[in-house]
Order: structure tokens, then C-alpha cells, then sequence
């Protein structure tokens, strides 16, 4: 019962909430002060995942297949940051990955 009472998230929510995302990816290296690598990953894993939030021409089924490819990426990329010291960075990019994927399932 309990999970006919969760709402989805439409296309254009799901969306709006890539685009603010994204922003928050782009600017958390320059205000926690990330290494090099961390601020690279960042950025670039920022500015797909704004993108994607701005695409309006996909269908839903790509979009969702770049969702998807984009939080593994975020994932692959933590593990990485990890195993070279970059905890902080380590740590944003797995939960962006994590949320990015929770908000994918979560979107009708």
C-alpha cells in the first residue's frame, strides 16, 4: 500500500532537478576547495548532468539510458578519486551517482 502512495516525478520535474544538480556539481569544487582531479571530475560530471537536465530533445528512453550512463560514470569516477586520496571529491560524485540513479527510478 504503502508504494501505490509514492509520487513520481514527471519528465520536466525530473529535469528541473538535473539542471540544479548539475549547478551544484560545478560550483562545490571552487567553494570546498577540490585538488585538480576532484575539480575536473566535478565539473565535467556537472555539466553533463545540466545538460541532460536542459535536453529537450530526447525521448524518454534515451534520456533515461544517459541517466544511467552518467551515474555509473559519477560512480566509476569516485571509485577512482578514492583509490587516489581525493576523498571529498570521492564522496560528492558517488552520492551525485547514487541520487542521480534514485531520481531515474523515480521519474514516470
Amino acid at each position: 500500500m504503502a508504494v501505490d502512495m509514492v509520487r513520481r516525478l514527471s519528465l520536466a520535474e525530473h529535469g528541473a532537478v538535473e539542471l540544479l544538480g548539475g549547478v551544484a556539481l560545478i560550483a562545490a569544487p571552487l567553494v570546498l576547495g577540490f585538488g585538480a582531479a576532484g575539480l575536473v571530475a566535478a565539473l565535467i560530471a556537472g555539466a553533463l548532468l545540466a545538460g541532460l537536465g536542459l535536453a529537450d530533445g530526447l525521448s524518454i528512453s534515451r534520456h533515461m539510458a544517459a541517466d544511467m550512463a552518467l551515474a555509473l560514470g559519477m560512480v566509476a569516477a569516485a571509485a577512482f578519486l578514492g583509490a587516489a586520496g581525493e576523498t571529498l571529491p570521492a564522496v560528492l560524485l558517488a552520492g551525485a551517482g547514487a541520487i542521480e540513479l534514485g531520481l531515474t527510478s523515480a521519474t514516470r
